[in-house]
């Protein structure tokens, strides 16, 4: 999949590790030039990336110095190890998987985060009481294979071991919670219950799991040691890019989804759609907003609190040395 920039490297291309990845372009008579980085998302082009298209589109990120390659995920992407193995200078993940990452030993760091909370949530047809955790009491939750410990931890800190919680696959997952299969079932609540809306011709009822215990950031940037070493000074004005960006994109919203759908999402995507689009960016901005440090800042004691949280239920098997995970002062 390429992005439609037509003046951006695209997939396909390759990155060589090592040494390699921080050594900068040279343009004429020997003036340096933007570094060729690339950044790997943990999702496919949509506007929960709004920040990082909106400041590639601006120029920030090249007046950052950064010649930016921007991947969507696919199949077989594990983002966080594409950074730990000299693949990808940037990418994003979900908190679990960079400290499990860390935990066995990739020299990587957290530098910042797109959202300060989790956008995992429980989805119930229009006029459920999802308003507490208590309202699903003796009833049925269906999940994927990532929600089960996710469950396990909200049910263990809200006392909630009366909720039944089963695996289910993703396919007809709304259809068996419409039905009364399931009370409720595991979605991403920036983006899953805007698809039944298209479908059923209203959002569904949403729980957010942030809101009954979880604790996680999510979209965490996470850079190598290498490239923090190497081009430090341009990871920060990438990251500054990003978050401009982000201040842009929720300042005016319909603009910025105009941007990503028309110069990043690929044709014959479902999110291909403005107002899709629109709609994702006013779920998103409290996830971008929100939390106990300011937009793109992580708080040390949240993340140390989330990540024993994430032991506790089993999220992680091992944690890593949490003084060591994150490199502050980047942004």
């Amino acid at each position: 999949m390429k992005s439609h920039i037509t003046r951006r490297r695209f997939i396909g291309q390759s990155v060589v590790a090592g040494a390699a990845l921080a050594a900068p372009i040279l343009g004429g008579h020997g003036a340096r030039a933007a570094t060729p980085m690339s950044f790997q998302l943990d999702w496919k082009f949509n506007a929960q990336f709004a920040g990082v298209f909106l400041a590639d589109a601006s120029g920030a990120l090249a007046t950052a110095g950064a010649d930016m390659e921007i991947r969507p995920w696919a199949d077989g992407v594990n983002a966080v190890m594409d950074v730990a193995e000299g693949r990808a200078h940037f990418a994003c993940a979900e908190q679990n998987l960079i400290l499990a990452a860390q935990a066995a030993g990739a020299p990587i760091k957290a530098v910042a985060t797109m959202f300060q909370a989790s956008p995992y949530g429980l989805m119930a047809p229009v006029g459920a009481d999802l308003s507490r955790l208590e309202a699903l009491r003796g009833k049925s939750v269906g999940v994927h294979v990532d929600g089960g410990k996710v469950m396990a931890l909200v049910k263990g800190v809200n006392g909630g071991d009366d909720i039944d919680v089963s695996e289910i696959p993703y396919a007809d997952k709304w259809e068996r919670a419409a039905s009364g299969e399931f009370a409720a079932v595991q979605c991403y609540v920036i983006d899953e219950p805007i698809g039944v809306a298209a479908k059923t011709g209203s959002e569904p009822t949403v729980l957010k799991l942030s809101d009954v215990g979880l604790k996680s950031t999510a979209q965490t940037i996470v850079v190598s040691d290498e490239t923090l070493s190497a081009n430090g000074d341009v990871v920060r004005g990438v990251l500054s890019a990003i978050f401009d960006g982000w201040s842009a994109a929720l300042a005016d919203k319909v603009a910025a989804a105009e941007t990503v759908v028309s110069q990043y999402v690929p044709e014959g995507s479902p999110y291909k759609d403005v107002a899709y689009q629109t709609r994702t960016l006013e779920l998103l901005e409290p996830y971008v907003t929100g939390g106990a440090a300011p937009m793109g800042m992580i708080d040390p004691d949240t993340w140390a609190e989330a990540a024993e949280l994430m032991l506790e239920y089993g999220i992680l098997p091992d944690l890593p040395d949490l003084s060591a995970t994150l490199a502050p002062g980047y942004f």
